[in-house]
């Protein structure tokens, strides 16, 4: 693996886990009726999903 492959993967690996924190921030302090706490889940996995075709297609600087 070279060395924009495995900055490319611990940038995805800090986003993956900012977005978590961000998940577990709004279910510790919202009351989210079930339907809307799906939404959210979805909603964060579909953030996962494009930065990491952002960051797997896109060129380092």
């Amino acid at each position: 693996m070279g060395i924009q492959e495995r900055i490319k993967e611990n940038l995805l690996e800090e986003i993956y886990s900012d977005i978590d924190r961000m998940y577990e921030f709004m279910d510790q302090n919202f009351d989210l009726y079930r339907e809307r706490h799906d939404q959210v889940v979805k909603q964060c996995d579909r953030v996962k999903e494009q930065f990491y075709l952002i960051v797997s297609n896109s060129r380092l600087s």
